[in-house]
């Protein structure tokens, strides 16, 4: 058992499902004016505006402002993705014509530039000086790569923290997204970056020599067709150590044990995982996964703490809300204080390099979240 006497940060947690959205936005946003600003991704997935016509949806008086992060591979698009990018960019200019649209460009990474992605994010965030005007920052990470979502809420989290310290400013942070396994299905086809890349801040010390020497555990948190990704990003770690984590308990109630049947040989053949260190993660609870795999690397780390301590990496390739989950469970480590233990925290992932056809359409059912991560809650 772990001896970390600090407190998780995300336990309590405020998360809110479907008609509980509704509930809590119109409670939020009825209690006084606030100046709210929404930061979303700019592309073609059908859920990119749904969580943000349910929160104009709620009322409330105030600013209501947009910044579109307007990412780009270098790449042209297909007339279908052109098409339906245009049409949610039209929607966009319906639901904030009251209001400020501004659009940051990000540079997509290339093959060899690692955390490329990451850097063009957090350059597009900008300071805490665009954020010290509102009341509330909501992120909606529907239509947003993994990689730039993580990025920008691990930046948005550490900016507004520091502008409460520093400026005695509290701004409520909240992450919301549109859940859909059949639209992620869909999302399917394309192709790889050949480099394994990370979250700034969340290098895990990879390639340092200082600490060549401190064992490494990797917790993969798997979804459906990531063997590639599994591959590239085991051959660059070396893990001494493997965790798979399932998600469990999931909506359809054999998903776990299919995924780890998908996965037996690359698992148990090539990757020699011993099945007692496979660990459970809920599917539709990200601070429940938080906690699961906070606790675990928490566990390591003492476990290992005669040899130096450990390096943890998570690499999230489930769901974007298992992904909040994990970056949650790393940022937590990563920026407490209080252990005396080695512990270096890294956020592996390979990004996409080029899409396929979006075979999306209108009638995927889809379930829309809401976390409110930092803010009034924690005082």
């Amino acid at each position: 058992m772990s001896n970390r006497s600090v407190p998780l940060r995300w336990d309590p947690y405020h998360l809110h499902h479907e008609k509980g959205v509704d509930e809590f936005w119109e409670g939020h946003l009825g209690t006084k004016n606030r100046d709210v600003l929404f930061i979303c991704g700019r592309g073609f997935d059908v859920r990119a505006v749904d969580a943000c016509q349910r929160i104009r949806g709620a009322g409330g008086n105030g600013r209501r402002d947009l910044v579109i992060l307007h990412f780009d591979d270098g790449l042209p698009e297909s007339d279908e993705r052109a098409q339906m990018t245009a049409a949610n960019e039209t929607l966009f200019a319906e639901l904030f014509s009251d209001g400020d649209i501004t659009r940051r460009p990000i540079k997509l990474g290339v093959s060899g530039q690692r955390s490329a992605t990451s850097r063009s994010t957090g350059a597009a965030i900008g300071t805490a000086e665009l954020f010290s005007k509102y009341d509330d920052v909501v992120v909606d990470i529907s239509a947003m790569p993994r990689m730039i979502a993580m990025s920008t809420i691990a930046k948005l989290i550490r900016l507004l923290d520091d502008l409460e310290t520093n400026e005695s400013k509290r701004v409520n942070l909240h992450v919301t997204t549109a859940e859909s396994p059949e639209a992620d299905r869909n999302h399917s086809g394309g192709s790889l970056s050949d480099t394994v890349t990370t979250v700034v801040g969340f290098s895990g010390r990879l390639n340092s020599e200082v600490s060549e020497h401190i064992p490494r555990v990797w917790f993969p948190i798997l979804g459906e067709g990531q063997e590639a990704r599994l591959t590239l990003i085991r051959e660059e770690l070396r893990p001494d150590e493997i965790c798979p984590v399932i998600p469990f308990p999931s909506r359809e109630p054999r998903r776990g044990d299919e995924i780890v049947a998908s996965y037996r040989q690359i698992l148990f053949d090539s990757f020699q995982v011993e099945p007692r260190n496979i660990l459970y993660a809920c599917e539709f609870n990200p601070f429940e996964a938080y906690k699961q795999i906070f606790l675990a690397i928490d566990r390591y780390r003492d476990a290992l703490s005669g040899l130096g301590g450990c390096k943890a990496f998570v690499s999230p390739l489930s769901s974007k809300l298992l992904s909040v989950g994990a970056l949650l469970a790393c940022y937590d480590h990563a920026m407490s204080a209080g252990s005396s233990d080695t512990l270096a925290v890294g956020i592996p992932y390979v990004e996409t390099s080029t899409y396929g056809s979006p075979n999306q359409t209108e009638s995927e059912e889809r379930e829309v979240y809401s976390m409110w991560i930092r803010g009034e809650w924690e005082h």
